[in-house]
């Protein structure tokens, strides 16, 4: 188990300890397993080999990892969220608070994250899915994945996965800034090109979502330019772009990154609405309803 870390007051500490791991040594194991019950087949016990698992990520010597500042902030707003979006946001958030992502890694967000049901602590809400918006487990995690990507973008990070949302949603205002995740796909998925490791951390301020990311500068300066509204269609409909723009200490562009988004009419992806459901949304199983009728009070 990886140790979750945190910086507070200009020092790095670990909140969560790294623990060693074990897997079976399968040859050692049948060895001694034929050994033992060769010299006393009626023996119960029998001692399997083992190897230790060391995590990447350790509670000592935390030095090594080069958090010393704040590089970069991601915030957005949730603001008039029902309640079960609002408990799916605080679930995901916690699953990348103290997050360490190495330098040159390509980070994924659907990596990260997990699973999304029931067991992991979800609980059905609004997704958009194909034609339509429907309840399902985890609804409100794109809040999470939008935060993170601002905090990416801010920071000056190469993004190599990101789809916008197929109508505008207004929790993701300014439209533009926002990245639809699902498992498996889409993700958001970026490159820590920092040469230095990045600790995530999160925090929920009101209605405000914040992705704060920790390390090192390397003195490259970023410039957001937008979003911008390219054109506007019928009842909602738009495209948009955003330009990301890196310099180096000397002041030359290093990269230049557009985003261009293209939102459908919210009439298109019919819903049944904020409130309470009262029937059993088709594709649903028993288990799926009768936990949101807990959820909900039913």
């Amino acid at each position: 188990q990886n140790a979750k870390l945190s910086f507070e007051g200009g020092n790095i500490g670990a909140f969560s300890l790294s623990k060693d791991g074990y897997e079976i040594d399968t040859e050692k194991s049948f060895e001694s397993v034929k050994k033992t019950f060769a010299d006393n087949p009626f023996l119960k016990d029998v001692a399997l080999e083992t190897n230790i698992l060391k995590p990447e990520v350790t509670s000592t010597d935390l030095d090594k990892y080069g958090i010393k500042e704040l590089i970069a902030v991601g915030t957005s707003n949730f603001r008039g969220s029902p309640k079960n979006r609002i408990h799916n946001i605080t679930v995901g958030a916690a699953r990348f608070n103290g997050v360490l992502i190495k330098p040159g890694e390509e980070f994924s967000f659907i990596k990260t994250l997990g699973p999304v049901d029931a067991s992991t602590g979800y609980l059905p809400e609004l997704v958009i899915k194909v034609d339509k918006t429907i309840p399902e487990y985890g609804g409100g995690m794109c809040q999470v994945s939008t935060t993170m990507f601002r905090a990416a973008l801010n920071a000056g990070l190469k993004i190599t996965a990101r789809t916008n949302h197929a109508y505008p949603v207004q929790y993701y205002a300014p439209q533009g800034l926002d990245a639809t995740v699902y498992i498996p796909k889409p993700d958001l998925m970026f490159l820590n090109d920092t040469q230095k490791y990045i600790l995530v951390q999160t925090r929920i301020e009101g209605t405000q979502l914040f992705f704060d990311f920790f390390g090192t500068s390397d003195g490259r300066q970023t410039k957001i330019v937008g979003p911008f509204v390219t054109s506007r269609g019928e009842a909602g409909a738009m495209k948009t772009i955003v330009t990301q723009e890196v310099y180096g200490t000397d002041g030359n562009l290093i990269r230049k990154s557009e985003f261009k988004s293209n939102y459908d009419s919210p009439d298109k992806y019919p819903h049944p609405g904020q409130g309470k459901l009262t029937e059993k949304p088709t594709g649903w199983s028993s288990n799926e309803w009768k936990a949101y009728k807990k959820a909900n009070g039913m």
